[in-house]
């Protein structure tokens, strides 16, 4: 993978009202990627450019961004996995993810949205346009940071990711770590159908060798504590939660 970070004195401020975002742009066309960022005309901006999408994933990790900006078309992959993908990961859930592409049909709009996109915007648009809605998505997403992290409640389950607790009926519930992580990926986005090999990856790493049988298990564990009815199995696929 080959990509670019710019502004090498860029400082982490996240508590200061002059924060700087992290932008991390994926696309094939470097020129697009400079029109992009000139658009900003701002110094309140660190740009990290990405050209070639393998291990994207990987990079958002490594980089740390506050935001993705994602093409459609990629060279290596197509921007609606990388999406989901992105989606997929449980450290990567909340981070914002914005379509700008060539592509702006209603179909592929509908599709990016699904993968958990949370805008898209046509590079035809204007460039304050197109900027405004940018910063408008950063305020939503981080000007709260500071309070705590919302406790997910769903019928008589309670989910508190920051403590590492889950409840049921106020009592909490006796679960292993990678029980613990199963229930939040699956809850990150209820109603989304995980791929088994997905759940392999986020939960157990592609380092250490686990059968289905293994998720399997987990999964009657689970239903066993936090209610049958909250498990979904998706034949021949894999698992969804149902709140």
């Amino acid at each position: 993978m080959e990509y670019i970070s710019s502004d090498k004195q860029f400082m982490e401020s996240k508590s200061l009202e002059t924060r700087k975002y992290h932008v991390l742009i994926v696309d094939k066309d470097k020129a697009s990627i400079d029109t992009t960022i000139k658009a900003f005309k701002s110094e309140n901006y660190k740009f990290t450019e990405i050209t070639k999408t393998k291990d994207l994933v990987v990079a958002i990790k490594k980089e740390k961004p506050d935001l993705v900006i994602l093409e459609v078309d990629l060279n290596e992959a197509d921007g609606i996995e990388v999406c989901w993908d992105i989606r997929a990961d449980v450290t990567l859930a909340k981070l914002p993810v914005v379509f700008l592409s060539n592509r702006s049909d209603d179909f592929t709009q509908i599709t990016a949205f699904e993968a958990g996109a949370d805008e898209f915007i046509a590079k035809s648009a204007r460039s304050r346009l197109f900027t405004n809605r940018i910063k408008a998505l950063l305020r939503r997403s981080y000007e709260k940071e500071e309070a705590a992290k919302e406790i997910k409640t769903y019928g008589n389950l309670e989910i508190d990711e920051e403590q590492v607790m889950i409840y049921k009926k106020g009592e909490p519930l006796k679960l292993s770590k990678k029980e613990f992580q199963l229930v939040v990926l699956l809850t990150s986005r209820p109603g989304k159908v995980f791929k088994r090999n997905y759940i392999l990856l986020k939960v157990w790493g592609d380092d250490i060798i686990v059968g289905d049988r293994n998720i399997d298990t987990h999964i009657k564990k689970i239903r066993k504590k936090v209610g049958k009815q909250h498990i979904e199995t998706v034949r021949g696929i894999g698992y969804k939660f149902i709140p």
